[in-house]
């Protein structure tokens, strides 16, 4: 009689995993983890289930990886949680944690569980390969929970990749902080080496470049005084004033090439006529940024416009040049173009070389291309994240994939429905301190784009955690809640941390209680709309 009841049981571990095994098989990374809750949700029948990683040292708290909410729409990726006062906090003593029911008479204070009426909890801890636990799947249902020996069986083999899918996360995010500080030391060198050359392009010009000025004007006044053999005498120091100004003009042109002159106090815009008048080709700039970009970068895309159409005049028999230079998100993209013979290349020693080296030590990208006979296009793409400037401070909404969020924020700015702003206090401090009183910031989306400008009435930095109902009206920030609003911005941060770890020089920062916010209250005194009707 015992066959059957084997059969059966054998039956339903086989349904279970060709269930979850159907919806886990084609996908990786978070379309896994989606997929996992969700399918081991509708096979045991309940109606929360959820991937949660440790955080903390000792682990005190958990972050959702990703959550098939159910009822409970609460829950949502990225949100960070206390284990203590709920049964998640079993899981860090068991394998497996099973209370078929009575959940919410055992854990009174666990709001997720009183909200709901979730009585039945089920968790499997995900292990490492070097068996830390590194998180685990829960599963809440309002109705009895239990799984049988032959369902937990199954579950721990999805709870194997599930583990395997969060160490290959975390190790893809090592492996791209561990690249971004190799960029940005890559980057902190080219900025010394650009330091250097301002430094000595200062001295020639306050050095060198004087005393031939004077010594023209001693040759000249010399030349006056003279009163033996007056013809050879003018024609000698005709000679040496000439030479002068050939060595002063040689200086002058040493001098520029070190650091270009105007490109700190103006931006890219003067250099760049001043470069169309040398070049004996047409120089047609089609586009700039809108605002000041870091000097790294600033300098790099001069030297690649210089470059690029030097070459095109002196060697490419071109006829025009076209420079693009736009922001696109988080990064600078550059077009240079010609109409030349084309087939130009990085090969033996080119100034080209050095150019691909210079774009790729900011973490940037230099493509060309350059087919015999059709005119040479380069393109270069140069992220933004790691550089912020003292010189142009900005108030900045929106990012890639933000579903419009920033675009309707600036709108409600525009329409005087939102006067505040809140970000991290050290990305002020990169952009020359905090904003205060009367200083007036441009308002602009994630291109780049101006939309208008500010003018800031108030200043309070605070830590995260402090940050009370007094200083923030949940309510128009679109939350229903403080803590509410506190989890959108955790979210959001969650989403950008990769960047802002590398902004602020911190692997494997993360938003806490304890990070310095500023927050910044403003009134609108210029919409860029109205500027240009």
């Amino acid at each position: 009689m015992t066959a059957p009841l084997a059969s059966s049981q054998e039956a339903t571990e086989r349904d279970l995993l060709r269930t979850i095994a159907a919806g886990t098989a084609p996908v990786v990374g978070k379309a896994f983890f989606r997929s996992l809750v969700r399918n081991v949700a509708e096979a045991l029948g309940a109606e929360v289930a959820f991937v949660a990683e440790y955080i903390g040292e000792p682990p005190l708290r958990g972050r959702t990886i990703a959550a098939w909410p159910g009822a409970a729409d609460a829950i949502g990726e990225g949100v960070e949680f206390p284990l203590a006062g709920s049964p998640c906090a079993l899981t860090l003593d068991r394998d497996v944690v099973s209370i078929p029911d009575g959940v919410r008479e055992d854990f009174p204070d666990d709001t997720l569980v009183a909200k709901y009426g979730l009585d039945g909890y089920l968790a499997i801890v995900l292990r490492g390969s070097d068996g830390q636990r590194l998180g685990y799947i829960g599963v809440q249902s309002k109705r009895r929970l239990e799984a049988s020996d032959e369902e937990l069986a199954a579950l721990f083999i999805f709870a194997s990749r599930a583990a395997a899918e969060i160490e290959r996360r975390r190790h893809e995010i090592a492996l791209r902080e561990q690249e971004m500080e190799v960029n940005a030391s890559r980057a902190r060198v080219v900025q010394a080496a650009d330091e250097e050359r301002r430094r000595i392009g200062r001295n020639l010009h306050d050095g060198a470049q004087q005393r031939l000025l004077a010594l023209g004007n001693l040759v000249k006044l010399a030349r006056r005084q003279l009163d033996s053999d007056p013809e050879n005498a003018a024609k000698l120091l005709a000679t040496v004033e000439h030479e002068a100004g050939a060595a002063l003009k040689e200086l002058q042109e040493l001098s520029r090439g070190l650091h270009p002159s105007g490109l700190v106090e103006c931006g890219l815009a003067q250099p760049l006529e001043t470069l169309a008048a040398r070049l004996t080709v047409p120089l047609e700039v089609v586009s700039l940024p809108e605002r000041r970009l870091p000097d790294v970068v600033e300098v790099t895309l001069y030297y690649l416009v210089s470059e690029t159409a030097t070459n095109a005049s002196k060697y490419a028999n071109a006829s025009a040049v076209k420079v693009e230079i736009t922001q696109t998100g988080r990064a600078i993209n550059a077009t240079v173009s010609d109409d030349g013979i084309g087939g130009a290349t990085v090969e033996g020693g080119s100034g080209l070389a050095g150019l691909v080296d210079r774009v790729e030590s900011l973490g940037g990208k230099l493509e060309i291309d350059s087919p015999p006979g059709h005119g040479t296009r380069i393109n270069a793409e140069i992220p933004l994240s790691p550089w912020r400037d003292a010189r142009e401070p900005f108030l900045e909404f929106g990012h890639e994939g933000d579903d419009g969020s920033g675009a309707r924020l600036i709108r409600a700015i525009l329409d005087g429905r939102k006067t505040a702003a809140i970000s991290l206090a050290r990305e002020w401090e990169l952009e020359g301190g905090t904003p205060s009183l009367g200083m007036r910031l441009p308002l602009r989306d994630q291109d780049g784009r101006r939309w208008g400008e500010v003018e800031v009435t108030r200043v309070v930095v605070l830590p995260f955690g402090q940050i009370t109902p007094d200083v923030v009206d949940a309510e128009s920030a679109g939350a229903a809640t403080l803590e509410e609003w506190r989890a959108d911005q955790r979210r959001f941060y969650d989403g950008c941390r990769d960047e802002t770890a590398v902004l602020l020089g911190e692997p494997g920062w993360r938003l806490s209680d304890d990070e310095p916010m500023t927050i910044v209250w403003f009134r609108l005194v210029a919409n860029a709309a109205d500027e240009n009707r």
